[in-house]
């Protein structure tokens, strides 16, 4: 009994966060819709992307990030780093960031990574040797993907981030992706579910459209 209400009061504490005026002191800078643009990027938790480096990042967050590179079946390559338990401007989160890493880099680590696991979509994760785990966490931050832990309903978001410019439905995920190109922010807003906060730099906010829009005629 104690546990259950313990549990819902910190719910209410998180949402407390986004919905009242006056919390953005308890973390100035670092709460989602604290987003400044800057000459075509975004400064977002403390974080100015395509700039600010994973090392920036693990100083905000005060932890390290985990880092592993993915080999989709079609050879595509990504580096992501992410940190599990984040606390920002108070609000437990997960943070994803996508790494900038030139092609012929990510191909050079993938061939010299120490671990290969083969996922159930047939995604290969790789385990980056030692001296690439130093060399990624002087790379800058590509995007950055956050997920907080509380489900926020959706006038909770207009009241935070405004109406969105467009809104975009994804039948077969059960979501609505609340766009906002000037801000780079795509939330993608789930019926039964949390939300996922994905912010680039507005001037890379094509990449996030074209595969909502793509069966579109």
């Amino acid at each position: 009994m104690f546990v259950s209400v313990l549990l819902g009061t910190l719910v209410l504490i998180g949402i407390g966060i986004f919905v009242l005026p006056g919390h953005e002191a308890e973390g100035p800078g670092r709460m989602p819709w604290q987003i400044e643009p800057v000459n075509g990027s975004i400064r977002v938790f403390d974080l100015m992307l395509g700039k600010s480096t994973l090392a920036d990042a693990e100083s905000v967050v005060g932890e390290e990030a985990k880092v592993s590179l993915f080999r989709s079946p079609e050879g595509e390559i990504d580096i992501e780093a992410y940190f599990d338990e984040a606390t920002m401007g108070g609000l437990k989160s997960k943070i994803v960031l996508a790494m900038a890493v030139s092609e012929t880099e990510r191909n050079a680590m993938y061939n010299r990574g120490i671990r290969i696991a083969t996922m159930g979509s047939g995604t290969r994760k790789v385990t980056l040797a030692p001296e690439d785990q130093r060399h990624i966490r002087r790379a800058p931050i590509a995007s950055l993907t956050y997920l907080p832990r509380i489900d926020l309903e959706p006038e909770v978001l207009t009241r935070r981030f405004g109406e969105p410019e467009r809104r975009i439905a994804d039948p077969e995920e059960d979501t609505v992706h609340w766009l906002y190109p000037e801000l780079g922010l795509d939330i993608a807003v789930h019926e039964e579910g949390r939300e996922v906060f994905q912010y680039v730099p507005p001037v890379d906010f094509g990449k996030i459209v074209r595969p909502l829009t793509a069966g579109e005629s």
